[in-house]
C-alpha cells in the first residue's frame, strides 16, 4: 500500500519528534504517503531554491497494535526513528543505510509560500533513485488447501459460496497484501460466488486523498478475484477517527466504496441496497449502520428502515433473506455505543419476516459471537472477528470469542468462506484464527 511515485502536499510539515504530519506551514511541503527504501536508495535535490529533510520509519512495529486497543498514527505499522528527521534541511544527496519506510519534507529557501503548482511539479525539485520493492505477499498454502477441501466437502450444486471478511483496518506494512493473496489463492481452488466486506477497510485517520488511494488499492486487489464485491460501510470508513478533520459524507463514501456496485443498487446515492440470487431464491440486504453527522452515530435512519420494511414485503414467499451490516442492530452487541439509533425498529421490521430470514451478519465487534434476540429463535445475529491482526480483549460482548493472533503466522488471518445451503443451513469455514461454525 506504499506509494511508488513521489507526491507532496503543500502546507504540510513533518514533526521531528514523532514523524507525523502537521498542517499550516505555508513555506513547507511534505509527502503524505510512505515510501519504501532499500539500503543504497538515493534522494537527490534537483532545484537549489529548496532544501529537504527525511523521516525514516523502521519496519518493526509495536505489539500494542495487535494486543491492545490502539491504532497506529497515520496508518503505518512501523516505528518512527526519532532523530532521523534533521533539524537543519539539506541540499546534498541522502543515501539510506538500511531498508525502511520514509517521508520527505521540503521548504523554500526564500521563505515564500509554496503553491499547489509547486507541489504538483515536485518531480522537477527532488528525485528518488531505486525505490525499494515490496516483499512478496505471504500465502499460507496449507491453510488454503485445508479450507478448500472443507468447502468442497460441504458444497453441493446450487449452494451460494461467499468470502466474508470485516474490519481489515489496513495499514502500510500491515497484513492486507497477505489477505488479498490468500483470497486469490483460495478463489482459484474453490471459485466462490462473491466477496462481502463488512466495513472498516482502513482506520480512517488520514486525509481524504490518502484514504482514497488506500481504498482504491484494496478494491483493485479484490477486483482481481473476478467476482462481485460488496462493501458494507463501517464507522471508520467515514474517515473521522482520531479527530480527523477530513471526514467523508455518505455521498463521498458511496462513490468511493460502492462505486463498482452501482449496477445492483436501487438508488446509487444511497449506501444500502439489496441483491437477489435467483438460483438460490435468496435476497441479501446490505445495510448502512453508521452516520457521522447523526446522534447516536451508530444506527439506521428511518428512511432506510422504511425501505427495508417495504422491500421485505416484495420478497417472493418461497425466498429467504440474509442481512449484512457493519454494526449489530442492538446496543447489547456493541460495547462502544450505549444506543443503536432505531435498532429496535429495524429488528421489528425484520421480525415481521420471521423464519424467512436466515441470519443477520455483522462486523465491528472484533470477535466471533452468535446471538438470539430476546432468546427467541427467529434468526441468529452473527458477529465475525476482525481480519486485522488483532486480539485485544477489551470492550467485548460477554460470551464472545477473540482468538489469539500472531503476526507472520497463519493466525494473523481471520475471515470466513460462507456456504449457504439450499436447506438454509449456513457453514462458516474459517481461514486463519478461530473455528468453523455451522448455523
Amino acid at each position: 500500500m506504499e506509494k511508488r511515485v513521489l507526491e507532496v502536499t503543500n502546507g504540510y510539515w513533518l514533526n521531528p519528534q514523532n514523524g507525523c504530519l502537521e498542517r499550516g506551514h505555508r513555506q513547507m511541503m511534505a509527502t503524505e504517503g510512505f515510501y519504501l527504501a532499500d539500503r543504497g536508495t538515493i534522494i537527490h535535490l534537483l532545484d537549489n531554491r529548496y532544501r529537504y529533510a527525511v523521516a525514516c520509519y523502521k519496519l518493526e512495529m509495536a505489539d500494542k497494535y495487535i494486543h491492545t486497543y490502539d491504532y497506529a498514527p497515520e496508518q503505518i505499522w512501523g516505528t518512527y526513528q526519532v532523530g532521523s528527521l534533521q533539524e537543519s534541511f539539506m541540499d546534498e544527496d541522502y543515501i539510506f543505510n538500511d531498508r525502511c519506510y520514509f517521508r520527505v519534507c521540503l521548504r523554500r529557501m526564500d521563505g515564500e509560500t509554496i503553491t499547489s503548482d509547486e507541489a504538483a511539479n515536485v518531480e522537477n525539485i527532488i528525485s528518488v533513485k531505486s525505490l525499494g520493492q515490496s516483499p512478496m505477499p505471504k500465502v499460507f498454502w496449507d491453510e488454503v488447501q485445508r479450507v478448500a477441501d472443507k468447502v468442497k466437502d460441504i458444497r453441493s450444486e446450487g449452494d451460494l459460496v461467499l468470502a466474508v471478511l470485516t474490519d481489515t483496518h489496513a495499514t502500510v506494512n500491515g497484513t492486507w497484501q497477505d489477505t488479498a493473496a490468500n483470497l486469490k489463492a483460495l478463489q482459484e481452488k474453490v471459485s466462490f460466488d462473491g466477496v462481502i466486506h463488512l466495513g472498516d477497510m482502513t482506520d480512517g485517520t488520514v486525509s481524504k486523498a490518502m484514504t482514497r488511494f488506500y481504498v482504491s488499492s484494496m478494491l483493485n486487489d479484490l477486483n482481481k478475484l473476478n467476482v462481485p464485491i460488496h462493501i458494507v460501510l463501517g464507522n471508520h470508513d467515514a474517515n473521522y477517527f482520531h479527530g480527523n478533520p477530513e471526514s467523508m459524507s455518505l455521498h463521498e463514501q458511496a462513490e468511493l466504496y460502492q462505486g463498482d456496485v452501482a449496477k445492483w443498487k436501487q438508488d446509487k446515492d444511497k449506501t444500502y441496497y439489496f441483491v437477489d440470487y435467483s438460483q438460490q431464491k435468496l435476497r441479501c440486504f446490505y445495510l448502512s449502520a453508521y452516520q457521522n453527522e447523526s446522534r447516536p452515530r451508530y444506527g439506521f435512519d428511518l428512511t432506510q428502515i422504511s425501505w427495508v420494511r417495504e422491500t421485505l414485503k416484495e420478497v417472493p414467499k418461497d425466498w429467504r433473506v440474509m442481512i449484512f451490516s457493519h454494526d449489530a442492530p442492538l446496543a447489547e452487541l456493541d460495547p462502544w455505543s450505549e444506543e443503536i439509533r432505531n435498532g429496535n425498529l429495524l429488528m421489528q421490521a425484520l421480525d415481521s419476516s420471521g423464519s424467512r430470514i436466515l441470519g443477520h451478519i455483522h462486523g465491528h465487534a472484533h470477535a466471533d459471537f452468535v446471538y438470539q434476540w430476546r432468546g427467541r429463535k427467529i434468526f441468529p445475529i452473527i458477529a465475525i472477528g476482525c481480519a486485522k491482526c488483532e486480539d485485544m480483549t477489551e470492550r467485548k460482548v460477554k460470551g464472545s470469542f477473540t482468538p489469539e493472533r500472531v503476526f507472520g503466522e497463519v493466525s494473523q488471518e481471520l475471515w470466513d468462506i460462507l456456504v449457504i445451503k439450499n436447506s438454509g443451513k449456513m457453514h462458516f469455514v474459517r481461514f486463519g484464527a478461530g473455528h468453523d461454525r455451522n448455523i
